[in-house]
């Protein structure tokens, strides 16, 4: 079994987006569900909305990803000064990444996945389509995490739209 703990340290991972809505919060899901020891998934948004996109949240569940916890938190709630939380921050979107500042505490890693969710669409439709595009970076991740590949400040990957 892959774990991801190291003398009792876990690694946390934020994923953010514009709103927290829908995007940063499948993300969470889906790296949650990998459950991996020591590899915790949390999510944030720039401007969060004021609920979840009840469309994702129901097809999470549908999917079998789940939905516990979910819902938008605004990205400085992670950014204590005193204490270093947070050792991965994807920012999901070029939105996420141009307004997000730099100033979580420790020298986390940042990673940029340029993802734009389509409005062409919505509903569940829309939400099963982000899914499986966000999948397998989430997945690659995890890999990466696993193998030490993410180790540089500002690293970035494209997810396909």
């Amino acid at each position: 079994m892959d774990t991801f703990q190291t003398q009792g340290v876990t690694t946390n991972v934020l994923f953010v987006c514009a709103d927290n809505a829908r995007h940063s919060l499948i993300a969470e899901s889906l790296l949650r569900s990998r459950r991996k020891p020591g590899l915790r998934a949390f999510s944030a948004g720039i401007a969060p909305a004021d609920k979840a996109d009840s469309f994702a949240l129901s097809a999470l569940t549908l999917a079998g990803l789940g939905n516990e916890g979910l819902w938008p938190k605004h990205w400085d709630g992670f950014a204590d000064p005193k204490r270093k939380l947070i050792d991965v921050v994807v920012m999901i979107g070029e939105d996420a990444a141009e307004h997000l500042p730099r100033t979580f505490p420790g020298e986390p890693v940042y990673v940029t996945w340029k993802f734009d969710g389509s409005d062409d669409l919505r509903f569940h439709r829309g939400v099963w389509r982000d899914i499986q595009v966000l999948r397998p970076y989430v997945d690659s991740l995890v890999d990466d995490l696993r193998d030490g590949i993410v180790a540089s400040p500002r690293s970035s990957a494209d997810a396909a739209e």
